[in-house]
């Protein structure tokens, strides 16, 4: 399949009845929201998940919530909600990363007894139903598809266009029509990703689409049209950190698809903003380590 034919077969916009359409169906689904800090939004997000879904009874075989190591109620308010919640681990207290977004998702894969995973970020202020039902539904009609990616912008962001799709477009062309390859809305099925090399870290997005093209083929990949990401605080894409390892885990992929050679390590040195001072600009660094989930 050509990029051009797969942008026209596997692109989708949301379906209204893609809700009510999901239930009943003998495919396990399950959901899983990462979180941290996000006692504000989790409640109201689990409470519409399960008892306010379109057309009564909701399709999750289970709900998880992967905790990155929150400070306050997160934990608490997922239990009372009749979730699972997964702790953080130890690697992920040792960690630099804040919010490795990554981390939780392999955790959750290790747990899940499902055969398609929904994965939403539960900081957001509200869902597009209508958008996540979908990628579910893409899903469940197309077996050869593995991985259904949300798009909530027509550039999908700063970080993809500025960063991840231009090295797509120059590295590995069939990828370059992916409209959002950082996007933190994802559905997937567990059965083909749970395998997969996995960044640790937050920004695992855009090296996971690589993998999964790698090992299943460009008609593995979808990608529906999202409404605008309404985030309790701001988008966690547009923090430095989050970009430098999204880069980093994306040509950490890229090196593993064939797309780039080198013997050496790429990049685990996370320059900081200059600090200036009386003697002139001095450049910070952090050591930065990403672990990375072989199964």
């Amino acid at each position: 399949m050509t990029p051009e034919a797969w942008l026209f077969r596997n692109s989708f916009l949301p379906s209204r009845d893609a809700a009510s359409r999901l239930r009943g169906s003998e495919v396990r689904i399950g959901l899983c929201l990462l979180a941290r800090n996000a006692a504000v939004t989790l409640g109201r997000h689990l409470l519409l998940l399960r008892h306010g879904w379109p057309g009564g009874t909701a399709p999750w075989s289970e709900i998880i919530v992967a905790d990155l190591g929150s400070t306050d109620t997160t934990s608490e308010i997922g239990r009372e909600h009749g979730a699972t919640v997964l702790e953080p681990g130890d690697r992920l207290a040792a960690s630099l990363d804040p919010a490795a977004d990554g981390d939780g998702l392999a955790r959750a894969l290790r747990e899940t007894e499902s055969d398609i995973l929904l994965v939403l970020p539960a900081s957001l202020i509200r869902l597009d139903v209508a958008g996540i039902a979908t990628m579910v539904r893409v899903l469940l009609d197309d077996p050869n598809i593995k991985l259904c990616l949300g798009a909530s912008e027509i550039d999908g962001g700063p970080l993809s266009a500025l960063g991840t799709r231009p090295v797509l477009s120059a590295l590995h062309p069939d990828l370059a029509l992916v409209i959002d390859p950082t996007t933190p809305i994802l559905a997937l099925r567990t059965s083909a990703i749970r395998d997969l090399p996995l960044a640790l870290a937050g920004g695992y997005e855009s090296a996971l689409v690589v993998d999964c093209c790698a090992a299943n083929g460009l008609d593995s990949l979808a990608q529906v049209r999202l409404a605008p990401l309404e985030w309790e605080i701001q988008d966690p894409r547009l923090e430095p950190g989050r970009a430098f390892r999204t880069m980093v885990a994306l040509l950490e992929s890229l090196k593993r698809a064939g797309r780039i050679s080198t013997s050496r390590e790429l990049c685990h040195l996370l320059p900081r903003p200059m600090d200036w001072g009386e003697s002139g600009p001095r450049l910070v660094t952090g050591l930065e380590v990403f672990p990375w989930n072989r199964n």
